[in-house]
């Protein structure tokens, strides 16, 4: 007889409705479990870290999952510490619109995320029809209710800026297209790169999403190459992961969430931080959600713990 059941805490994934439906039509509790403390739980649970003594940095980057505070989620960081997991930081907050619309059309990430950027607008207003832009620019007017701090969105936005994507036909797209570009330059120049979108994060700062917009219009504006502008987007976010880490003063980074199937991602926070951090990838699965039933069972077994001390 199972002990209890567990899920996401999305009520409208078909799996949580699910659990509700067997919750209700059985003698079996359930708890809900947040999606991203799922995806650092179970990175956790792959490298046996659930009893570390020392703190551990999450990094949890996807492209949607719905946050304690009933936001989208999907640029966070986690602290580890005592069987808790804590919320440090994320991407700062953006408009999330047109539901189910806005992660198939990187260019409605692009128009969300620089709304408040004229020169980012007058880039992105040809890739509307005159009626859509009128209505998409009044629902951005009224300043969303449900924000998002989804880095998987960041780059979709990044691409349509560049004019790499601005359609997807599947989801990651334009996520892969860009880290081609990327991964261009790099071949070309080597991983030792040091332009970055940011001149400092200061502490207790969120990621700053209108300072790396800011920078790729800059360098949109000066005719730099769209894969020179490609790699210095991923090496700022590598550089936001060192500041977090820096700043909190932690040694061990464990990242999981779909963003991490980036190869050139993975590939510039082992050259760049291998030497000073120790990393924890996943290795027997997915970072994607392929670990997320795992991460739930970790999470409920350091609940369990936790209650046992």
């Amino acid at each position: 007889k199972p002990e209890i059941i567990l899920c996401d805490a999305h009520p409208n994934y078909p799996s949580t409705q699910f659990a509700e439906e067997l919750a209700l039509t059985s003698s079996f509790p359930i708890q809900k479990v947040q999606h991203h403390t799922a995806h650092f739980a179970a990175v956790l649970g792959e490298h046996n870290l659930t009893k570390s003594d020392e703190p551990i940095l999450g990094v949890v980057w996807d492209g949607t999952g719905l946050g304690d505070d009933g936001n989208i989620w999907g640029g966070e960081f986690f602290v580890y510490k005592n069987h808790q997991f804590n919320r440090c930081g994320h991407l700062s907050y953006f408009d999330f619109i047109l539901g189910n619309k806005m992660p198939k059309e990187p260019r409605i990430s692009a128009l969300a995320i620089c709304k408040n950027h004229p020169k980012a607008l007058e880039i992105l207003k040809e890739k509307f029809t005159k009626e859509e832009w009128k209505i998409y620019s009044k629902i951005l007017a009224k300043d969303s209710p449900l924000k998002s701090s989804s880095i998987g969105r960041l780059f979709d936005a990044v691409a349509s800026l560049l004019n790499i994507c601005d359609q997807q036909s599947f989801e990651g797209e334009a996520a892969m297209l860009l880290e081609n570009f990327a991964l261009d330059y790099f071949i070309t120049n080597s991983l030792d790169f040091q332009s970055s979108y940011f001149s400092k994060l200061t502490s207790n700062q969120n990621i700053p999403t209108d300072e790396i917009l800011s920078g790729i219009i800059e360098d949109i504006q000066q005719r730099k190459p769209i894969n020179f502008i490609a790699a210095k987007f991923h090496y700022s976010l590598v550089q936001a992961i060192e500041a977090f880490a820096h700043q909190l003063k932690i040694q061990k980074i464990a990242f999981s969430g779909g963003v991490f199937q980036n190869g050139v991602l993975v590939d510039l926070l082992i050259h760049h931080l291998g030497k000073k951090y120790e990393l924890f990838f996943h290795q027997d699965l997915s970072p994607n959600d392929e670990n997320i039933s795992f991460g739930q069972l970790i999470y409920y077994q350091i609940q369990q713990d936790l209650a046992n001390k």
